[in-house]
């Protein structure tokens, strides 16, 4: 086939690009089962957007006069059997030409109707719902396949989809479910690590790899509640504390006070059924302090703002100005670790209830840092914190004197963290064959992960959903005045439990892919594969579609 007769692709004669960008919109509010859940990839791209693209890119515009005639006769066929068995699955705006096909099948004899039912189809498979219907699943291979045979593929192979800068996974993962082949590399490690799990260990193990991950999960569980029990001490009645709320504090710097002050951005704790809430308090030596109250409204005013603090005594009403404030924190390092305790979340039966801190759990926080510092853990100077000229997203914390990754986190923090790593790099080197150990450390290093971004001092308690939301709730390490520390062996937020159960929905929602696809660490100019290789280069940046048969479009 020469360069001349190459036929068009659908990407390069039409796209449904408002249909798709709904489903990619959509996809955001997405979590059971996402990629997007295994480990933060900031430079992710929608799977649907991806899975669109990657079609269109992939199958030949039945209505160009070089499309191959056996393209255009698979195609009409699975259409035609599209409409007559699966229009129930199809969204509204499809549905209409999916019943005209039904009563006249003629219709698809016209290329152009042909291809619009393949734009409609595509529209459709971008939906988040319909990644794992078995028959979008079914179809979307065959037209692959049908594309791959009628350009010249090779009997018994797959196009083979290249992505050099494969980042969070979204384009080899699609082509995969599509039906191609794929290879993936990139430079970052992080990115292998996310690529290696999807591409590599949940097609070749499937199930088998969510048993050992949830098996070693719990294993991993019960070793760790062995040695932080007695941090996280259950209350006389039994309940169990899950969320401890910290405010970092300063000393109020108005004329004849001094009274240390917590930075509270947000005095209410609910906001839905028994309104919790914050209420200043003066104590007699002038000291400030909270009171924990519920069924109403806080009526005092956060003590934070623009930086800036305003001492809540009614003698004083001093307000500190930003400057100030970074300048003491600075000489606390950050301020985690002479945070004030303001309140404890504890789980009992039935319900949550909030309560003000004991001596019990001031002990237990001593009990940590003593523990800390006694063991041979490194938690102090290390790993520091280098904003460069252009480093976008750390220089805020160094701004209030957080130098270094540790000081992200509380003692007890830490600890539990080195517990919970401790005990992973200590599951057993006979638990399971080599290959299949190592894909299940790789995932359960991802739940890790994910609990430690839920739990440091930048960790913030989200009023509306009772819940907590980790560091990244934007692109960088942003300031946190007050924050939430959970309870990791317990049995509420951001927790093992949970990190462990976000990361097997994954492996369950990505069992469907057909094949794996090899996965290497490698910069993009790098010639990891012979010339000739691959059928299609897709990736971004740029988005460029090249055909091996000399064909380049972008």
């Amino acid at each position: 086939m020469t360069i001349s007769a190459l036929p068009k692709r659908l990407i390069e004669v039409d796209l449904p690009i408002k249909r798709i960008s709904a489903h990619a919109r959509r996809e955001k509010s997405i979590h059971h089962g996402h990629i997007s859940t295994l480990h933060i990839w900031w430079a992710r791209r929608p799977l649907a957007a991806c899975r669109a693209v990657i079609c269109a890119a992939l199958w030949p515009d039945p209505a160009d006069e070089h499309c191959p005639p056996a393209f255009v006769e698979a195609a009409r066929k699975e259409m035609t059997a599209w409409a007559r068995d699966h229009a129930s699955l199809a969204s509204p705006e499809s549905f209409k030409r999916l019943v005209a096909i039904q009563k006249q099948p003629d219709r698809l004899s016209d290329p152009k109707e042909l291809r619009a039912a393949l734009l409609d189809f595509i529209a459709d498979f971008a939906n988040w719902d319909n990644s794992s219907v078995r028959a979008y699943l079914e179809t979307s291979r065959a037209l692959t396949q049908a594309a791959h045979a009628a350009l010249g593929g090779a009997p018994g192979t797959r196009p083979f989809v290249v992505d050099p800068f494969a980042g969070g996974g979204s384009i080899p993962l699609e082509a995969l479910r599509v039906g191609a082949d794929a290879f993936a590399s990139d430079l970052n490690p992080v990115a292998v690590l996310i690529n290696k799990v999807v591409l590599e260990y949940i097609p070749k193990y499937g199930q088998r790899l969510a048993d050992e991950v949830r098996k070693w999960g719990e294993w991993i569980k019960k070793k760790a509640e062995k040695e932080l029990a007695e941090f996280y001490p259950k209350d006389p009645d039994a309940a169990t504390p899950i969320v401890y709320f910290w405010a970092r504090t300063i000393q109020c710097e108005g004329p004849g006070c001094g009274a240390e002050v917590p930075l509270i951005r947000n005095m209410q704790i609910t906001r839905d059924g028994r309104r919790w809430h914050f209420e200043w308090d003066s104590t007699p030596d002038r000291r400030v302090t909270v009171k924990v109250r519920t069924d109403a409204l806080s009526r005092s005013r956060p003590s934070v703002a623009g930086g800036s603090v305003t001492c809540p005594r009614r003698d004083c009403g001093y307000t500190t100005p930003a400057r100030a404030v970074r300048a003491q924190l600075k000489r606390h390092g950050g301020g985690a670790s002479n945070a004030a305790l303001l309140a404890v979340c504890v789980q009992r039966a039935t319900d949550r209830h909030f309560r003000a801190p004991t001596q019990s759990d001031w002990a237990a926080v001593r009990k940590a840092k003593a523990s800390l510092v006694a063991s041979d853990l490194p938690h102090d100077k290390i790993n520091p914190i280098r904003p460069y000229k252009n480093t976008r997203g750390l220089s805020a914390v160094t701004r209030i004197g957080i130098a270094d990754f540790s000081q992200l986190y509380t003692e007890r923090q830490a600890l539990a963290i080195h517990c919970f790593q401790k005990a992973l790099l200590n599951v057993p080197a006979h638990c399971c064959e080599t290959t299949l150990r190592t894909a299940t450390l790789s995932v359960l290093h991802c739940a890790i992960s994910r609990l430690v971004f839920q739990n440091c001092s930048l960790s913030r308690w989200h009023a509306k959903r009772s819940t907590i939301e980790g560091a990244f709730g934007k692109q960088a390490l942003q300031v946190v005045w007050d924050f939430v520390e959970a309870n990791p062996i317990g049995n509420g937020p951001a927790n093992w439990d949970g990190a462990l159960d976000w990361v097997l929905k994954v492996l369950a929602a990505n069992q469907c892919l057909p094949q794996a696809a090899p996965v290497e660490c490698a910069r993009a100019q790098d010639q990891m594969l012979p010339d000739d290789a691959a059928n299609a280069l897709i990736t971004d940046p740029p988005s460029v579609v090249s055909d091996r048969f000399g064909g380049h479009r972008s």
